[in-house]
C-alpha cells in the first residue's frame, strides 16, 4: 500500500494553487543548499548576487530548474531576473510552468519506507575479534 506524507499534500496544494509561490519556494529551497544558506534568511525579492550566486551558481541552478520543470530556459535567466520574484513571474508569463508543475504533481507521490528486519550480524567492535577465527 502505497502512502503519502503530509508535506508533500500541502506541497502539491500549494502548486496546485499558485505555480509562482511553488517556483519561489523550490528556488528558495535549491539556493539555500547550493550556496549552504538558511532558508529563512532568503528573500525573494532581494538581488540574488546578495547571497553569493555567481555565474557558474547560477548557470547551475537554471540547469537544475529545466530539470526539474523538463523546459528549456535561457542561460541568463538570473541574470536578466535578477531576483526569485522576477524570475518567477517571468517563467509564468513566458512558459507553461502551470501545466509542468502539475504534472510534477501528479508524478511526485512519497512511498512509505520499507520495513526491514534488524540486522544479526554483528557490526563495529564487536564483531572485531570474530574476523579472527
Amino acid at each position: 500500500m502505497q502512502t503519502q506524507s503530509s508535506s508533500s499534500t500541502i506541497e502539491e496544494t500549494k502548486i496546485a494553487l499558485n505555480p509562482t509561490e511553488a517556483l519561489q519556494d523550490w528556488l528558495v529551497a535549491q539556493l539555500s543548499t547550493q550556496l549552504s544558506l538558511d532558508a529563512s534568511t532568503i528573500k525573494v525579492s532581494e538581488p540574488l548576487t546578495r547571497y553569493g550566486l555567481d555565474s557558474i551558481d547560477a548557470v547551475t541552478l537554471v540547469g537544475d530548474l529545466e530539470e526539474w520543470l523538463d523546459l528549456e530556459l535561457p542561460d541568463t535567466l538570473f541574470w536578466d531576473h535578477p531576483s526569485i520574484a522576477q524570475a518567477s513571474a517571468y517563467l509564468v508569463e513566458n512558459f507553461e510552468v502551470e501545466n509542468a508543475i502539475a504534472s510534477l504533481a501528479t508524478e511526485t507521490k512519497v512511498t512509505a519506507p520499507a520495513i526491514t528486519e534488524p540486522s544479526t550480524e554483528k557490526k563495529g567492535w564487536g564483531n572485531l575479534l570474530g574476523r579472527f577465527k
